[in-house]
């Protein structure tokens, strides 16, 4: 022991390091150990908060702190993509309002107008009759005899549905939808016993050759004004009721039979 003091006697210099160390040693732990207890462990805590943000569950107050900011992120994220949700269900809404309106679209009524195959009709009410033979059509055009679907004659009734702006009428005939020129139709029941032309605007050719005659009459040939080939074309101002197109052939007014003419395109 007295050899130990002598030693530090020689070696104060040293001593004095030694103790100064010793007393930071002893100082530090004492700060560290009273800041771990008065806190708590906040070391231990903040580790539960970063691992509660990687999902696990907590009960801490930091950890329900962090849940919390979750809930907070997650509320705002459903709040930025409402509108975009909202926009489309409006969207779709709309066009559900849009394909409802359209299904369920009511009957158009009287006066109103309608569009079919191009042709403007006014909604009619009414029965009609042939003034002299007349085609039903299917289609509001005489290009092609395989349109017709039936004949009628003076006296037979049927209900026309409407009245077209170019010379056609829409009607029914035995629940079909149908087409008849409107000049042959009458609605106090009178006939014609001559032939009824309707005004034509287009150009026409021979489907093979045909006889143009200076009137609607095949009986002789004394009236064949020229032959129209296939290939040349004449211009048509009439469709005429008794199967016989007014044609323009040189500024002559001359006839040809309809079913042998075929429209230019």
């Amino acid at each position: 022991m007295r050899g130990f003091r002598q030693w530090m006697s020689d070696h104060s210099e040293i001593t004095g390091i030694l103790v100064f160390l010793l007393i930071v040693i002893v100082v530090g732990g004492a700060a560290y150990g009273i800041s771990y207890a008065v806190d708590g462990g906040h070391g231990k805590k903040a580790k539960t908060t970063t691992e509660a943000g990687n999902g696990e569950t907590t009960e801490s107050p930091t950890a329900e702190t962090t849940s919390g900011q979750a809930s907070s992120e997650g509320q705002t994220s459903a709040a930025e993509t409402q509108p975009t949700e909202a926009a489309t269900t409006a969207a779709t809404t709309a066009a559900g309002g849009s394909e409802t309106t359209a299904a369920g679209a009511a009957a158009p009524s009287l006066g109103d107008t309608i569009n079919e195959y191009g042709v403007y009709f006014q909604i009619v009410d009414e029965n009609v009759t042939a003034k002299i033979e007349t085609n039903l059509r299917r289609v509001p055009s005489t290009n092609s005899d395989e349109d017709i679907i039936a004949t009628i004659y003076n006296g037979d009734w049927i209900k026309r549905t409407g009245i077209g702006h170019n010379g056609w009428s829409r009607v029914e005939y035995n629940g079909q939808v149908l087409y008849a020129v409107t000049s042959y139709l009458s609605t106090d029941g009178s006939s014609s016993s001559e032939p009824i032309y309707q005004a034509a605007n287009d150009t026409v050719t021979a489907k093979e050759e045909v006889y143009l005659r200076s009137s609607p009459d095949s009986a002789s040939d004394d009236n064949v004004v020229a032959t129209l080939t296939k290939g040349t074309s004449v211009a048509r101002i009439g469709i005429g009721s008794n199967g016989w197109s007014k044609l323009d052939y040189n500024g002559t007014e001359v006839y040809a039979v309809t079913s042998l003419l075929e429209t230019v395109q």
